[in-house]
């Protein structure tokens, strides 16, 4: 199959190319940034927004999957020039994408959403029956892309697929995820014990497993899909998970009993009322600590049912993987 990624420098992109490469794809990789990896065709991306031009890049193409957007905005934007470049991007980029689609004769289109297109926090589980109430600029760009989408290849030649995964984390993932590693690898105390918060996360080698499974299976076609590793976690499990990870990342034998040996010393997270920590983070300026404290968890039984879909990583696995260094 000949596939057309979008994004394909990013965090997801760079491993998604790969991973497809792998299967035997013909791969097109589309991104700014100039991507040079054997068997993989290179294509400048026009800038996203409702005149890119992606003719060409849609030359022979039969499915595409649509990574690029614009996921986070420098403070300093007024609220409502932010809304419109995340209204230009997210949304009427990819409206101009899926018509192209449409035009060149595409039979898949995979769209990449997010959980936020539903909800920023929620204490409920997210499902396929949960009423999406975006909060953020960037979720309500994202369900209104996806809306677009529908809207657009309904009754076409060209099926749709939509994943609303929650936070992706890997190896060089450098937003909230890779500053928190940063924060537990500092050993500085944390007053998080009391947070009894849930989320959940997806590996990236996961969620690409994911892609590559929906890509031309009609199973996956008119469907939107909840994926994540399984293992929803409070904050403070989450931090002793990432401390283990980094102990075993360290250690020559990989064995769990040798491992947990070998950690004496986790983070230390002591207890804090939970109504002050929560009462701190909503400050100005504090809202990615927010994240440490509220919950946003997903239903991926059906994903995996539907599909016949495993992740082929536990949290474990993903998280050690993600803080083992490489030369």
């Amino acid at each position: 199959m000949k596939v057309l990624v979008t994004g394909a420098s990013g965090f997801v992109g760079s491993n998604l190319i790969v991973k497809l490469r792998q299967q035997g794809q013909a791969v097109t990789a589309a991104s700014r940034s100039r991507i040079e990896q054997p068997g993989i065709v290179y294509v400048r991306s026009p800038e996203l927004g409702p005149k890119a031009d992606w003719s060409e890049a849609l030359t022979g193409i039969e499915a595409v999957v649509h990574l690029a957007g614009l996921a986070h905005i420098r403070p300093g934007k007024n609220q409502r020039e932010a809304w419109q470049k995340y209204l230009r991007i997210n949304t009427e980029g990819s409206t101009r994408l899926v018509e192209q689609c449409l035009t060149a004769g595409v039979k898949h289109f995979v769209f990449l959403s997010s959980c936020h297109a539903v909800a920023s926090e929620s204490d409920e589980l997210l499902t396929d029956r949960t009423v999406p109430h975006p909060v953020t600029d960037y979720g309500r760009s994202k369900l209104a892309a996806e809306e677009a989408t529908k809207s657009a290849l309904a009754d076409s030649d060209c099926a749709w697929t939509i994943l609303r995964p929650p936070l992706v984390y890997g190896p060089g993932n450098k937003a909230n995820f890779g500053l928190l590693v940063k924060l537990v690898k500092t050993g500085i105390p944390l007053p998080l014990a009391s947070v009894r918060n849930r989320r959940s996360f997806i590996y990236v080698e996961n969620l690409v497993d994911l892609v590559a499974t929906c890509l031309g299976n009609p199973v996956a076609f008119g469907k939107t899909f909840y994926p994540s590793d399984g293992e929803d976690l409070s904050t403070a499990e989450l931090i002793e998970k990432i401390a283990r990870a980094n102990k075993s990342a360290q250690c020559p034998v990989s064995s769990d009993s040798v491992t947990n040996k070998a950690i004496r010393h986790p983070p230390m997270l002591f207890p804090f009322p939970e109504s002050i920590v929560k009462a701190l983070v909503r400050l100005p300026g504090l809202g990615a600590l927010r994240k440490l404290t509220s919950s946003l968890y997903v239903d991926s039984e059906p994903t995996r049912h539907e599909l016949g879909w495993t992740p082929r990583f536990t949290m474990n696995d993903g998280l050690r993987r993600t803080l083992v260094k490489r030369p």
